[in-house]
């Protein structure tokens, strides 16, 4: 297979940490079992391994940076009002992605700062994982040091054996640009998510905005909450440290640290 390093090395796909839920493995309380956790973590890095990829797609093209020829495991197309990739089994930090994306603009602000994108996907495997649905990513740009997107999902996700997961939800993701090398995050995620696997549904909000700073591949700050069949866990990614540590409440109120 061959390595893709289109757009995504100067980020390195924080957000596949930054706001997936792949530190949720220590919940394995009486409420629910270490494979349930397992499925819905799964699902959560592709869909956000999709939004961090296609989000700095969008800056880049915005920045004038993108390079607009082929690679060695991509082909790409660019015309007024849309963007499309074909990947061909790119390998991008362990994740292998093949199949064909496609941005397609909407009408926005007179000056460009302002817009939507529609992504749909053809024949579009993640890790393989067949995803079908859709993602709008609604953009601002007003503030060149600090783009935004609004990310709307109503998607599903197959694996091999043709179990489906449903993910559906809202999701905001803020850049700091002007914040790189300095104090806070380079990077926070806020919103709200369901996951449906096996007739079960997780529910995910962001309680304290998830943050991430470049360089380090883990989440440096935020709390999020997760509840299933009534019963609610917590977790704590601290202030600001780099390490794949945080702090779990669990539904019986009972607290710990965990590694993962």
């Amino acid at each position: 297979m061959k390595t893709f390093n289109y757009l995504v090395l100067s980020f390195g796909f924080i957000l596949i940490s930054a706001c997936s839920n792949d530190a949720m493995n220590g919940l394995n309380d009486e409420s629910m079992t270490p494979e349930q956790v397992k499925s819905q973590m799964q699902v959560n890095s592709v869909s956000d391994g999709l939004d961090e990829l296609v989000s700095e797609l969008l800056i880049n093209d915005k920045a004038g940076k993108s390079n607009k020829t082929n690679t060695e495991c991509a082909t790409l197309a660019f015309t007024e009002n849309s963007i499309t990739v074909a990947y061909n089994q790119c390998v991008i930090q362990g994740k292998t992605i093949s199949g064909t994306i496609v941005l397609t603009g909407n009408n926005g602000s007179t000056d460009g700062t302002k817009g939507s994108f529609e992504v749909s996907f053809t024949d579009f495997t993640y890790n393989d994982y067949l995803l079908n649905g859709t993602k709008t990513f609604a953009f601002d740009f007003s503030d060149s040091n600090s783009p935004t997107f609004t990310i709307v999902t109503d998607a599903t996700f197959e694996d091999d054996n043709g179990d489906i997961v449903i993910w559906k939800g809202n999701k905001v993701l803020s850049w700091h640009l002007d914040q790189i090398n300095a104090e806070g995050a380079d990077l926070t995620c806020t919103g709200d998510w369901d996951i449906t696997v096996d007739g079960i549904t997780y529910e995910f909000s962001v309680t304290e905005p998830l943050g991430a700073n470049l360089g380090c591949a883990f989440i440096t700050s935020g709390v999020m909450q997760l509840e299933v069949n009534d019963m609610t866990a917590s977790l704590d990614f601290g202030a600001g440290t780099c390490d794949q540590t945080g702090t779990v409440t669990f539904p019986n109120g009972e607290s710990e640290e965990i590694s993962w």
